[in-house]
C-alpha cells in the first residue's frame, strides 16, 4: 500500500470552525492536543478518538461514551409509528401463509432464512 500524506489536521470537522493550533509529534508517535480543543469536541482524559484520513486530512472524532444512548430511537419508524402500527407489522409477519415452509427449507439449509 503506497504511503499517503496528510495534509492538515481537519478538527474543524468536530467543532464546526478551523482553530489555528499547533502540535508537536513525539518520538513515539504521540501528540498532545489544544486544550481549548478538547472542550469544545468534549472530550477529556481517557476519553477514545475515532481517527481517519478524509481527502487528505487528518480527521478526529469524539467516540460516544455511552453507545445506548447514542443509538437510542435511531429505528424509529421502521416497523411503524406507533403500537397499532407495530403490533399489525408483527401480526401480517406472523401470519405470512408460507412462513412454517420457509422457515423448514432455512433450517434444511437448501435457502437462505427470508
Amino acid at each position: 500500500m503506497p504511503k499517503m500524506k496528510v495534509s492538515e489536521a481537519a478538527v474543524e470537522y468536530i467543532t464546526g470552525r478551523k482553530e489555528e493550533a499547533v502540535s508537536t509529534i513525539s518520538s513515539k508517535n504521540q501528540i498532545t492536543l489544544p486544550v481549548q480543543l478538547l472542550r469544545q469536541m468534549g472530550v477529556g482524559p481517557g476519553d477514545r478518538l475515532a481517527v481517519a484520513v478524509e481527502g487528505g486530512r487528518l480527521v478526529l472524532r469524539a467516540r460516544p461514551k455511552d453507545w445506548v444512548e447514542h443509538y437510542a430511537g435511531s429505528l424509529r419508524g421502521l416497523w411503524g409509528n406507533s403500537v397499532e402500527e407495530i403490533d399489525a407489522h408483527v401480526r401480517e409477519l406472523r401470519d405470512t401463509s408460507h412462513r412454517d415452509e420457509l422457515i423448514e427449507r432455512a433450517w434444511s439449509g437448501t435457502e437462505p432464512a427470508p
